[in-house]
Order: C-alpha cells, then structure tokens, then sequence
C-alpha cells in the first residue's frame, strides 16, 4: 500500500473510532397474534442494580409502547415487560501504522505497525415480552452499545431513547413482516445490520 493509502485508512480507522453506534436485533414468535395485545406492566425481577438506568428505560419503553398504541395498567395486564441490563468488557485490537520510516537501503519505506489490544466496556439491554395467559416470552429485542465513562445524563439518556426506538420501530409485527424470515421483522432485513 502507498504512503497516500495508509494514510487515508488511518484517517478511516480514526473516524469510525469516535461513531460506536448501537447494534439492535429482535426476535418473536412467528405463530402469535400480536395484534390481540393491548395492555402491558412492568415485571420486576431485580435484574438492575442501578435505579437511575432503570427508571430511564422503563421511561424510553413506555413512551415507544404508549406511541404503538399499548395502555400500561396495574393489575391484568395482556403483556409482560421485563428489562434485563448487564455490562460486559470485549476486547478491541487497534492497529496503528505510522506510514512513513526510513528504509534499509537509504530510501523512505514502510513505517513501524503497532498493535494493542484494550477492553472496552459494552453495555446491553435486553427486553422481553411474555404473554400473561400462556405465561410465554413472545419477543425479544437486544441492544448493545459501548459505554462512554464521560457521558453526561443527557446524552446517555439520548442513548436509551435511540437504542428503545429501534427496537420497537416494526412493533408489532405484523404477519407479512413474519414471511420475510424466521424471528426477524421488516426493520432488521433494511438495515443491513445485526438488527436495527
């Protein structure tokens, strides 16, 4: 590769470093009826241990549910919604190559390629939803995104909205959306990527 090519992928590698997006899948059951649901609650089983996160997505989860047309209540609910929230490292190889150097016969020629590998903390939410009656996970939408140590409130809350709003973007399916592929929706096939 030329100075001027490696350059150019350094300065790719740079840009792309700084724009970690959120990587969404969702998953259903084909055979349900999903437009017999109307009515939802929240089912605490404890899997969060900071209250400030989960109070800000069950936040995101209302507003997207109430927009589809679901009615959250207190008591007989159609659906359950239940938030699952880990924190999990994974390790990056970051690849620098300096592009210029001084050659062994006098000449200018490649420069020195560096290699580290660092973790890198990666937060994910999982939302499942589970028939009341037959007591029955129904849908499951994930959401992955690395975790920024310096975020603000504000833009981690940004963060959830975004991650909640692609999750639930082709909510509820629909049966033609259940032709175009087994546990995908319409969203997942549009996007090109592991889910919304």
């Amino acid at each position: 590769m030329s100075t001027q090519g490696r350059v150019a992928a350094l300065l790719a590698v740079l840009a792309s470093a700084g724009c970690s997006g959120i990587t969404t899948s969702v998953d259903y059951d084909r055979a349900v009826d999903f437009s017999r649901f109307k009515t939802y609650a929240w089912k605490d089983v404890h899997t969060v241990q900071n209250e400030i996160v989960e109070n800000r997505v069950k936040s995101a989860v209302d507003r997207a549910l109430t927009s589809k047309g679901f009615r959250k209540v207190e008591t007989d609910p159609d659906l359950w919604v239940v938030e699952h929230i880990s924190l999990n490292k994974e390790k990056q190889l970051t690849t620098y190559d300096s592009g210029w150097g001084y050659g062994y016969r006098g000449g200018w020629g490649g420069g020195m390629t560096t290699s580290t590998v660092s973790e890198i903390p990666v937060g994910e939410l999982v939302l499942d939803l589970v028939d009341v009656k037959q007591n029955q996970m129904i849908w499951r939408g994930t959401a992955k995104k690395t975790i920024d140590p310096n975020a603000t409130p504000q833009e981690r809350e940004k963060a959830t909205d975004e991650a909640v709003a692609k999750l639930f973007a082709a909510f509820p399916p629909t049966k033609s959306a259940s032709l175009m592929g087994p546990g995908r929706d319409a969203s997942d096939r549009s996007t090109g990527s592991s889910g919304r």
